[in-house]
C-alpha cells in the first residue's frame, strides 16, 4: 500500500449503541493521512467513543472503520496501526523513563540493547533524553506526558491517538505542549487525532475540527471555517466566538431584510435569500460588535441592540463586555479592542448600546 494513503481514517455510516444509549448515531467521516484532526464537543457527546473504535478498545455497533484503506474490526489494537496516549500517561511507577518508554518493544521480545538504542531515539525527540534513567514520579506533570507521548511514539504508528492529552497541565504548561504537539506531528508527518473539549486547543492545532453533539458530527472543516462560518446555531455558541439571534422574517424590500427578533429587536440585512415569513437564526461574531454608551431611553435600534452592562473582563488586548439585553432576551458579548474600551470606560449597570454592520450578519442553517 502507497504510503501516502496508510495514515487515512475512514469512519463510513458508524453507530455505536451502549444498550438502551446511543453513544454514536450513524457518522461518516474521512480524516486525510498526515493531517492533525481534533474532536470537540460537551462531555458525553461521542469523541472518546470514536477514539476507542479507531483503536480497538471498542467494536461498532454498524459500520466500518478502515485505516489505510483497510477495514479493523476484529483486528486487536496492536494490529492496527495505531497508537493510544491515555489521558492519565498511565506510566508504571517502578520503571525508568527508557524502560517505559521501551516496554512494548520488550513485549515483542526485541534484545535490551536495542530497546535502550529505540528508546533513547525517540526521547531525544521529545526532548526527555537527559532524564532516561529517572523514574515517573521524579519527572513534572509536562515531563510526564513527553514520556508517554514517546511510548506511543516508539512502536511507529501510522495513526496517534490522543485522549485529552493535555488536561492534566496548567495554563503555561498547556500552551508549551500545544506546540510541541503540532511541531512534533509536522515533523513526523503522521495522523493525529485528538480529542479535547477545550476550544482554542482545537483551533490552535487542527487541520481538521470535528464538531460533535449528542453523537452527531455537527460540522466538520478547518479551523477558520469552524470558527469563522460556522453552519449552524450549535457550532456558533459551542466554539464561543458569536452571538446567536432567532427571529421572523417580516418584510423584504430592495433586497432589504427586517428580521424581528424573538426578544423584539428589529435587525436589518442585505444580500440573503431569506423570505418574508421565514424563521431563521443568525449571528455576528463577538469581535465586530462595538459598545457605546446610551441614554438608555429605551427604543432598540436598528442593526443593534440596547441593554445594561451585566459583566467586564480584561483580557488584555481586549475587553469582553457582557451586555444584558432589554426585555431580559438574554445576553450579548463584545470582545472590544483594549484602546477603544478605555477611550471611555463602561461599568457593570451602565446603559449601552451595541452596533454592526450588515456585512458582519452571518445567516446559520438551523
Amino acid at each position: 500500500m502507497s504510503a501516502v494513503t496508510e495514515g487515512v481514517v475512514e469512519i463510513v455510516s458508524v453507530s455505536k449503541n451502549f444498550g438502551p444509549t446511543i453513544a454514536i448515531d450513524d457518522i461518516s467521516l474521512t480524516i486525510p493521512d498526515g493531517s492533525y484532526c481534533c474532536l470537540i464537543g460537551p462531555s458525553g457527546c461521542g469523541k472518546t467513543t470514536i477514539l476507542r473504535m479507531i483503536a480497538g478498545h471498542e467494536e461498532t455497533t454498524e459500520g466500518h472503520v478502515l485505516i489505510g484503506g483497510r477495514a479493523v474490526e476484529g483486528l486487536e489494537p496492536s494490529e492496527r496501526g495505531t497508537a493510544m496516549m491515555f489521558q492519565s500517561y498511565a506510566l508504571f511507577p517502578h520503571l525508568s523513563v527508557a524502560d517505559n518508554v521501551s516496554f512494548s518493544l520488550k513485549m515483542k521480545r526485541v534484545g535490551k540493547d536495542e530497546r535502550r538504542r529505540r528508546a533513547m531515539e525517540i526521547l531525544t525527540r521529545v526532548q526527555m533524553d537527559h532524564l532516561a534513567d529517572r523514574v515517573p514520579q521524579q519527572l513534572s506533570g509536562g515531563q510526564q506526558q513527553r514520556v508517554a507521548l514517546a511510548r506511543a511514539l516508539i512502536t511507529d504508528p501510522k495513526v496517534l491517538l490522543l485522549d485529552e492529552p493535555l488536561s492534566a497541565l496548567d495554563e503555561f504548561l498547556r500552551l508549551q505542549m500545544r506546540e510541541e504537539l503540532r511541531r512534533l506531528q509536522a515533523d513526523i508527518g503522521i495522523t493525529f487525532i485528538h480529542v479535547t473539549h477545550t476550544q482554542p486547543e482545537a483551533l490552535a492545532l487542527a487541520d481538521l475540527i470535528v464538531v460533535m453533539d449528542e453523537g452527531r458530527i455537527d460540522q466538520a472543516g478547518t479551523a477558520r471555517e469552524i470558527f469563522d462560518a460556522p453552519t449552524t446555531s450549535y457550532v456558533a455558541e459551542f466554539m464561543g466566538g458569536w452571538n446567536v439571534f432567532r427571529g421572523e422574517v417580516r418584510e423584504v424590500k430592495n433586497g432589504t431584510a427586517d428580521v424581528l427578533t424573538e426578544a423584539g429587536e428589529t435587525i436589518s440585512m442585505t444580500g440573503t435569500s431569506v423570505a418574508a415569513g421565514e424563521h431563521i437564526d443568525f449571528s455576528i461574531r463577538r469581535d465586530r460588535i462595538g459598545v457605546a454608551r446610551s441614554n438608555g431611553a429605551g427604543a432598540a435600534v436598528v442593526n443593534g441592540v440596547t441593554g445594561v452592562v451585566h459583566g467586564i473582563e480584561y483580557q488584555g488586548t481586549w475587553v469582553k463586555v457582557t451586555m444584558a439585553r432589554e426585555g431580559d432576551a438574554g445576553l450579548l458579548v463584545a470582545n472590544v479592542q483594549e484602546a477603544d474600551f478605555f477611550g471611555d470606560p463602561v461599568a457593570v449597570g451602565d446603559p449601552v448600546k451595541a452596533n454592526w454592520t450588515e456585512k458582519d450578519i452571518h445567516i446559520l442553517s438551523r
